[in-house]
């Protein structure tokens, strides 16, 4: 279907309710003294703020709880929210990512067992820039003129740079054939592969999910001028089918006051989720549900991407992986959720 739109250590404390302790009618939180941790992603960026303004509303309005916020991405994130594994109780997830692993067709090839506890951030879509000094304005233009590009894109372990390299392989691009053509394909972060743009270092910044307008790529363009290639409807789609994901279409001018160009294309959509543990407590699980929702207001703020989440169908746009219990109690109690 396609939509139109815009070296860690055991750190985490299992969560339980204390029930002989209810039994007894002891007083007091039943998490009393415990430790929620949060994975999310690289220090200072987007899903490690996302999950830092988790954890605070949490710690609010959960009695004696903690959380702890420690940096991670991708596959780590599905890792520590593994019963066997339990480094983490709730994690930053993209949905396609999420789907993936839930599903066993990630690059382990295993099936990890998580619920979700809502959808959190607006699609982000693929986006390639490339700067006009390159010549190129299209995937089949690299292809036809073997064009020795320098391609930066995020670490491998991302899933957006799966998404990217998929992106490119359906277009006959690999890193082998952009080597044999004299190029070179550099895995970095977001800062320092824009930064190697602007010091002419590299030509094209590729990312399989990112917001729009990004400020990076308007920083940018506040150096040299630059365009989106386009991505037809047909390479959007079986990318999208790959990864379990919807399609939507990214507007022509997205950076046109930027001192970039683009037509309208499509994109495989990635939306940004909350994962948890499946064995977390129910109850645990509804009010940190309710917490996110109560602080609607205050998790707008962090990120203006934010504004997507909306209580009334954050349980909607999860993707394929089913609802925690405590997270789907919240939403029906709400008659959000039928």
């Amino acid at each position: 279907m396609t939509r139109s739109l815009r070296g860690v250590g055991p750190i985490s404390r299992r969560v339980f309710l204390g029930a002989s302790l209810l039994a007894f009618g002891v007083s007091g939180s039943a998490w009393a003294g415990d430790t929620i941790t949060l994975t999310a992603g690289s220090p200072g960026g987007g899903y490690f703020k996302a999950a830092a303004a988790f954890a605070e509303y949490i710690k609010a309005d959960v009695p004696g709880v903690a959380t702890t916020v420690i940096p991670g991405g991708g596959w780590t994130n599905v890792e520590r929210l593994d019963p066997t594994a339990k480094l983490a109780d709730v994690a930053v997830l993209e949905n396609a990512l999420a789907s993936m692993a839930y599903t066993g067709t990630g690059p382990t090839g295993k099936k990890y067992d998580f619920r979700m506890l809502a959808a959190i951030r607006e699609p982000g879509a693929a986006q390639a820039v490339i700067v006009e000094s390159a010549g190129i304005k299209t995937f089949e233009e690299i292809v036809e003129k073997k064009a020795g590009l320098r391609i930066g894109m995020f670490e491998r372990h991302q899933l957006a740079t799966a998404q990217a390299l998929a992106l490119l392989e359906a277009y006959g691009i690999t890193e082998d054939s952009v080597g044999d053509w004299g190029g070179k394909m550099v895995f970095t972060s977001l800062g320092e592969g824009v930064r190697m743009m602007m010091d002419g270092q590299l030509d094209m910044w590729f990312t399989g999910g990112s917001y729009f307008p990004h400020s990076k790529y308007i920083e940018l363009g506040s150096r040299k001028p630059f365009r989106l290639l386009p991505i037809s409807k047909e390479v959007a789609e079986s990318v999208s089918k790959k990864f379990g994901q919807d399609m939507m279409e990214v507007p022509a001018g997205v950076y046109a006051d930027n001192n970039g160009e683009n037509e309208a294309y499509w994109s495989p959509a990635t939306i940004l989720t909350f994962g948890v543990r499946t064995d977390m407590d129910e109850e645990l699980v509804y009010k940190m549900t309710k917490a996110l929702a109560d602080h609607k207001e205050a998790f707008w703020e962090v990120h203006r991407m934010h504004s997507f989440y909306q209580p009334e169908v954050a349980w909607k746009n999860v993707g394929i992986v089913p609802l925690h219990p405590g997270a789907e109690r919240y939403y029906k109690e709400m008659g959000y959720m039928p």
